[in-house]
């Protein structure tokens, strides 16, 4: 049987490795330079990633000693990790409705790059001491007020519905 410890530094390598090479074609998308098939190696290495996702956030949380996200830096791998998944689910989204790859889609899948390695540099953080991430503050919750949330839940929504539609005509 495979340790949560083990099966989560696998899920976490194969999760970091196709982010990053999502985000290495992200980058050539937004340059307009390299192969034709960058904007594919883009989407299917973000679809990669997002699919190892889940993986690596459960194996995560069952690793952990104690009770639960009792520490600061769990708190804001989750927090990072889950907007990280939810830039790329829209960017998907939208590639999958037909919607060009500009510089803007481009911009917003090399931030969803750069939040999920955050991510990993928090998690190197946690359980080694040690992350090149070293002027973010790791000690400090990002979290929003309830109000602020179901803002930003409502225009989301709000902006996924209006896609909805704008792909149905």
């Amino acid at each position: 049987m495979i340790s949560a410890g083990t099966f989560h530094v696998i899920a976490t390598e194969l999760t970091v490795g196709t982010f990053a090479l999502s985000g290495v074609a992200f980058l050539l998308c937004a340059l307009n330079k390299g192969p034709s098939s960058r904007e594919a190696v883009a989407h299917w290495a973000l679809l990669g990633g997002l699919i190892a996702t889940p993986f690596a956030i459960i194996s995560g949380v069952n690793a952990i000693s104690g009770e639960g996200i009792d520490n600061p830096m769990l708190a804001n791998k989750l927090l990072l990790s889950m907007t990280s998944a939810g830039l790329a689910i829209g960017l998907l989204l939208r590639k999958m409705w037909g919607s060009s790859v500009d510089l803007r889609h481009s911009s917003v899948g090399m931030i969803s790059v750069a939040l999920m390695l955050t991510t990993a540099g928090i998690g190197g953080e946690y359980s080694r001491g040690e992350t090149l991430l070293l002027f973010i503050p790791k000690d400090t919750v990002m979290l929003f007020p309830m109000w602020a949330s179901i803002t930003i839940l409502a225009l989301g929504l709000a902006i996924f519905a209006k896609s909805a539609v704008q792909h149905r005509s």
